[in-house]
Order: structure tokens, then C-alpha cells, then sequence
């Protein structure tokens, strides 16, 4: 309604006040609809990616714990063997947990002697021993434990030189023993000498020797004129 001379009532100025507010709280209402939806996609999108995180996560726990972590945990081509470049200490390597004492229930010693030039080489004492724990295959120090890998597992089972050397952290293979490899001036040869005397030339991978009670495993780098001897020194081992 209008007034004389078509002006504005009171009733109208009410009446488009009214409908100014009601078009405001429209306008707010879809504004905070508009918001809280907004608000809704952030959280699912956000809950989406910390699943997406945690599950990322836990595959790359389960590929450290099996692979054994630390240096040298890319998966290789079947065959072939990670070559280690670290000691381990503590952490699972190849197959192998770090104890907290002696596994005794399977306890056998082998003799390792690596020639480099023609000279008998030391492993180094302690190795496969760390400040917390020990790893089945280790070597002792003092005096007549020199190169003499123990053995000391709380199952029998077949260990294999190669694990050794993931454990000294030491590449192994069979054009290439510690930092030495093989090449047309430079032989490297690998032998094992039995309990019996019996002595065995490798031809295959090295990393797969065995790892047999009083065995003797003879490795040669550019030492042609070195004849493997058994070690016979056990003292009791």
C-alpha cells in the first residue's frame, strides 16, 4: 500500500524491512550451509589421507622388518644377494634376530681364513656383537677365538657363510670378497676343508656355503701359492 502521491507507507517500509531480513537470514543460512559443507569435505579428505598415511606406514615397517633395514634393503632380482656395506647392530638381517644372550640350544665353530696377497686376513673381534645383544653368527675376541665364527642359535638350522657376511657387513660374492674383487690380475677363489680333511673347490655362489661344525672355509684373493690347510685348533669348540 502507498501513500498519497505515491508515497511509502509505515506498513510498507515494515513490510519490505521484514523481507529484507528474511532475504538476509536466507542468504546467511546458505552462506553457513555452504561453510559446513566445506568443513565436512576438509575432515573427509583429511581423515582420507592420514588412513592413506598410516597405511603407508605400516607397509614400510613391514618391508623394514622383513627386509632387516639399514643399508642394502633393496629388493634384487632372484639369485642375487644384498650386499651389506654397515655391521648390523641390533636391528633383523637377513633372517637373523639380535638376542639379548647366548642362544646355546644349537652351538657349533667355523673357521674362516681369507687370504688377501697371500696373507692370512683377521675378522675383525666382536663382530655380530653389539653393546645390547648378539647375533647367532659372531665371532668372540681374545686370544684362539681369531677368525672363528660361532654358531650359537636357539633352533638347528642351516647357516650360510653369505649371512655372515650381511652381519659383518662385508659384500660377498664370487668375483668379490670385503672391498677386493676379482679381475684378470686378480684371482679369487673359495674352498671348504670338512671335520674329515676333505677339501671342496666352490664353484658356485659363496654366499650359499654352508656353515658346518668344525669346517674350515679357505677364501684366496691373488694367493695362488697358498695351499688350505685345516684348522685343527679347537680346544674344545
Amino acid at each position: 500500500m502507498t501513500g498519497p502521491g505515491g508515497s511509502q507507507t509505515k506498513r510498507d517500509m515494515r513490510r519490505d524491512m521484514r523481507r529484507a531480513q528474511f532475504q538476509q537470514r536466507q542468504l546467511e543460512r546458505q552462506r553457513e550451509r555452504q561453510r559446513q559443507i566445506r568443513q565436512q569435505r576438509m575432515i573427509r579428505y583429511a581423515s582420507l589421507g592420514g588412513g592413506l598415511l598410516v597405511f603407508a606406514l605400516m607397509a614400510f615397517l613391514i618391508v623394514h622388518a622383513v627386509t632387516g633395514g639399514g643399508a642394502g634393503t633393496t629388493s634384487l632380482p632372484k639369485g642375487q644377494h644384498t650386499q651389506y656395506t654397515t655391521p648390523a647392530q641390533g636391528e633383523p638381517r637377513e633372517g637373523m634376530q639380535c638376542y639379548g644372550q647366548e642362544q646355546l640350544a644349537y652351538h657349533i665353530h667355523v673357521y674362516l681364513a681369507i687370504y688377501v696377497n697371500g696373507t692370512l686376513t683377521q675378522v675383525p673381534p666382536n663382530t655380530g656383537i653389539t653393546a645390547t645383544c648378539i647375533y647367532p653368527l659372531h665371532v668372540h675376541s681374545g686370544a684362539g677365538e681369531e677368525n672363528i665364527i660361532h654358531v650359537e642359535a636357539p633352533t638347528q638350522q642351516t647357516y650360510t657363510l653369505g649371512q655372515f657376511f650381511a652381519i659383518w657387513g662385508q659384500p660377498l660374492s664370487a668375483t668379490q670378497v670385503e672391498g677386493y674383487k676379482a679381475d684378470a690380475s686378480h684371482t679369487l677363489k673359495f674352498m671348504t676343508i670338512d671335520e674329515s680333511g676333505k677339501q671342496t673347490v666352490v664353484t658356485g655362489d659363496p654366499w650359499n656355503i654352508p656353515l658346518t661344525a668344525h669346517e674350515t672355509i679357505v677364501i684366496l684373493y691373488n694367493s695362488p701359492n697358498v695351499q688350505p690347510t685345516p684348522y685343527t685348533n679347537w680346544n674344545g669348540l
